[in-house]
């Protein structure tokens, strides 16, 4: 309706600080455009709405009772419209930033199925991620927290546990009832398995630690992306290896089934990193204890769910 009443928007603004000025001149400066510019802009809205909305007394302007009502609108209007940017403004300046830096497969498959939760827990925070593809990826800059198996680099660094390193082999609920299980495979079906290019726990390693044969007539799949590997085993293409601190939200939720029944423990442990050259604003020690519990709580029910498994078996 607004735009079948004015010529442009541009017209409404330059009437607006035509009128408050009370000069061409001045408005043209404000508008950094020339004086002819906003008078063309001014005699095109009048033409327009077909009255006048200025009395011209040689270089002074009056308002027309018209023109009056109009700008006593605008003015309400813009400052309105001012006053809410204003108010949008403070609350961006309010929000906090928090960059978490963690592997790209943990971002994809479980911080992002818990994102609502998080929005709500913390609904003033913008996050940041730095995604790392390689575990020994060391670059320790530029974060507020990061998740990280231990290493001795990281000894001069603030360190909280965050999860044991666990290994399963994992597969779609679809796969799991075609081809059976690595324990009790399907008579006459073989295995397809999926594997990282470069990974550094193998597949190999993985029956050698569980003291199985890799399976006859197995076909292999390797990926060079580790979400890509988690995405295919989802979509039901075989098994692969999966570790608990990327996974556990896929097998909660009952995406991702027990190819197994055993779970390698490595000995080693994933630990939240921050640095120690700066105080810990408390958004991110709320943040880091978030993330604990919400991996405490995962084990619980990963515990829950291989004992369901154990006795299924």
């Amino acid at each position: 309706m607004l735009r079948r009443q004015l010529p442009s928007t541009n017209s409404l603004f330059s009437f607006e600080v035509v009128a408050r000025l009370g000069s061409f001149s001045d408005a043209a400066r404000e508008l950094n455009v020339t004086q002819p510019a906003v008078s063309r802009s001014i005699s095109e809205l009048e033409a327009h709405l077909g009255y006048s909305l200025f009395k011209r007394h040689g270089r002074w302007i009056d308002l027309t009772p018209n023109g009056d009502k109009l700008y006593r609108a605008t003015s309400q209007a813009f400052g309105t419209i001012i006053e809410s940017l204003r108010d949008i403004e403070r609350q961006q300046e309010s929000r906090e930033t928090v960059t978490i830096s963690m592997s790209a497969g943990s971002v994809d498959h479980w911080f992002i199925p818990r994102m609502a939760e998080f929005k709500e827990k913390f609904p003033e925070v913008n996050l940041s991620f730095e995604a790392f593809v390689r575990d020994d990826d060391d670059r320790l800059t530029n974060f507020d927290l990061a998740i990280r198996l231990s290493s001795p680099q990281h000894a001069d660094m603030h360190r909280w546990p965050f999860s044991d390193e666990k290994i399963l082999a994992l597969c779609s609920p679809a796969y799991l009832e075609k081809y059976g299980s690595l324990d009790q495979p399907v008579a006459g079906k073989s295995h397809t398995l999926i594997e990282l290019l470069d990974q550094r726990y193998s597949l190999d390693e993985y029956f050698h630690a569980t003291g199985q044969q890799t399976p006859e007539g197995a076909k292999v799949v390797r990926f060079s992306d580790y979400s890509s590997i988690i995405q295919a085993a989802i979509q039901g293409q075989g098994v692969a290896l999966a570790w608990i601190t990327e996974a556990s939200s896929q097998i909660i939720d009952g995406n991702l089934l027990l190819a197994c029944t055993q779970v390698v423990k490595t000995g080693r442990r994933y630990h939240i990193l921050a640095s120690n050259l700066t105080p810990m604003r408390p958004i991110v020690e709320d943040i880091r204890d978030w993330l604990i519990n919400e991996m405490r709580n995962d084990q619980r029910k990963i515990s829950t769910i291989l004992k369901a498994n154990w006795d299924l078996y």
